[in-house]
This record gives C-alpha cells, structure tokens and sequence, in this order.
C-alpha cells in the first residue's frame, strides 16, 4: 500500500511535497491506514484525488484504506477585529480575532473567538477585575493586546500540532473558539510565579501591610517601585517543599526565572494589591503613594 501511493505520489511530482517526518503508512491487520502530510497546501486537493483513486483501486481488490491527507500550517498574522457577532449580527460575549495561516504557498483567513469565560480567566490571572453581560474590552487598563494576540498565536499552535484523525482542517472549519479550560491550559501558573504572587499577598495583607508601609517609608522607597520593593518579597517567601528540594531565599532570583508573560502578569498583580491598600494607610504615609 505504501509503495503504491510512494509511486503515485511521485509520479505527480508530489513527493517532494510530503513532510517525512509527520506522514505514517500502518498495517492494521483488517486495514490499512496512511497519514499524509504535506508542507504545501496548494498541493492538498491533487493529493486528496490521488489517494482517493487509490482507494477505490483497493477496494475492487477487498483491502480497504483509511487515510488523513493534511498540510503544516503555520500562524502568519493575527488582527484584533473586535466584539464577535452571532450570525444575526446581534453581540455575541465573545472578543473576535482574524489569523492568517501559512503552508508552502497557500494561505488560509481563520477566525478565533475568545470567549467571556475565557478573558475572564486571563483577567484573573493578571490580577484585573472580572467582567461580566460582555467582555467590555478596553485597551488601557485590561489585558494587552499584544497579550491577546500571544495567546490566540498559542492556541492556534496548539490546535495545529495534532495529527491523525483528530487534526483540525482549516480549510474545512475556518472558525474555532479559545475557551476558560484553554486560557488555563495555555497559561498556566509556574511554582516560582505561585511564590512570588503569595509573597506579595503577605507582604501587602491585612497582617503585614502597614509595617511593610512604615518599613518602606522610612527607607524612602516608593509603593509603585516594584524593582525597589521586590527584594523586600524575599523574607515573605515560604510554602511545602519536597525533600531534596531548593529553598527558595531570593525574589528577584526567582522573578529573574519567570517567562516575559508571568513578569507582566506578576507586576500588574502587584500593582492591583497596591491600589487595594485601605485609603487611611494610603494618607498616613502620603509620600510613598505620591505620584
């Protein structure tokens, strides 16, 4: 069976086509099963009608032959459009980006819609406040978005990275949907991240708060400085830890470890328990809340 699509294939002038390292030929005993994954998919529907030809070659013989024929596809660009919109044209609690794929010499528009849940979750993670009736996206003060489009990039990574039969067709389906589940999974909290974020909650918590205000005010430090006030989240370090497993003694070692993505999420954490801060502490030390 392989030898005969090989041959087809290459009389067409497809085999240079085909992605070696991702295509499968496997005998399943009643069945024959056959991957083939292009790096152009402007070759895909000549491909298609040959292994279709080929099927019904070995059907008239009593051999049957289940095959997936695929490209690589790769994310090119991606554009905010803005709110989604249901068919009807009414506003759906969705936020719609556009992304063009690339394979070989072929292109292919998709649509992404990040749902409400979803950026809720994002929101939660860069310690912004929930919203809800719609995702009332705003470009000051809610998640990036640059940090918007990062994740729709990784998501569609993601959904282009299976094969087999459970690989998504681009062609066949242009629209998906980047739900909660997948926000969690795409960004998911590191253990350095966990540290530092529970660091911040002691340092700036009902408990500890206003020596951590006296402490910085007689150093001259301002609240809103996280470079300056970060080794100060060291002595807040603490949690369980394995045997054999480092102690973690400095912040900035453990801030310096984090992804670009977990330093913006930390820094905006930060800043959101500093606005928090009751109004009385606030005004008992004005001068490291001045602006």
């Amino acid at each position: 069976m392989e030898t005969i699509l090989r041959d087809r294939l290459m009389a067409a002038g497809l085999v240079t086509a085909m992605n070696e390292e991702k295509s499968q030929f496997l005998d399943l005993s009643d069945a024959f099963f056959a991957e083939i994954v292009l790096n152009d998919g402007s070759k895909l529907a000549l491909t298609e009608q040959i292994v279709r030809n080929v099927k019904e070659e070995l059907k008239e013989k009593g051999v049957q032959l289940d095959s997936v024929v695929r490209a690589v596809w790769s994310v090119k660009d991606i554009q905010f459009i803005g709110p989604a919109r249901g068919v009807s044209g009414g506003l759906r609690a969705a936020l719609e980006f556009e992304a063009v794929l690339e394979s070989g010499s072929r292109d292919r528009t998709v649509s992404v819609e990040v749902t409400l849940a979803a950026l809720n979750k994002l929101r939660e993670k860069f310690g912004l406040s929930e919203r809800v009736g719609s995702p009332s996206w705003v470009r000051e003060g809610d998640v990036h978005e640059q940090t918007l489009k990062k994740l729709v990039g990784e998501f569609l990574d993601f959904q282009l990275s299976s094969g087999g039969t459970s690989y998504w067709d681009p062609i066949l389906f242009p629209r998906r949907e980047l739900t909660e589940p997948a926000v969690s999974y795409l960004v998911p909290d590191s253990k350095d991240f966990k540290q530092l974020r529970a660091a911040i909650d002691d340092l700036l918590g009902d408990y500890a708060v206003e020596y951590s205000l006296r402490d910085l005010a007689s150093r001259n430090v301002h609240i809103r400085d996280f470079e300056r006030v970060l080794p100060d989240l060291s002595s807040h370090l603490g949690g369980a830890y394995k045997p054999g497993e480092p102690f973690a003694v400095s912040a900035l070692t453990l801030f310096q470890a984090l992804g670009d993505l977990e330093r913006k999420r930390l820094r905006q954490y930060y800043s959101r328990k500093v606005e928090e801060i009751p109004e009385e502490l606030k005004q008992k030390y004005p001068r490291i809340f001045s602006n």
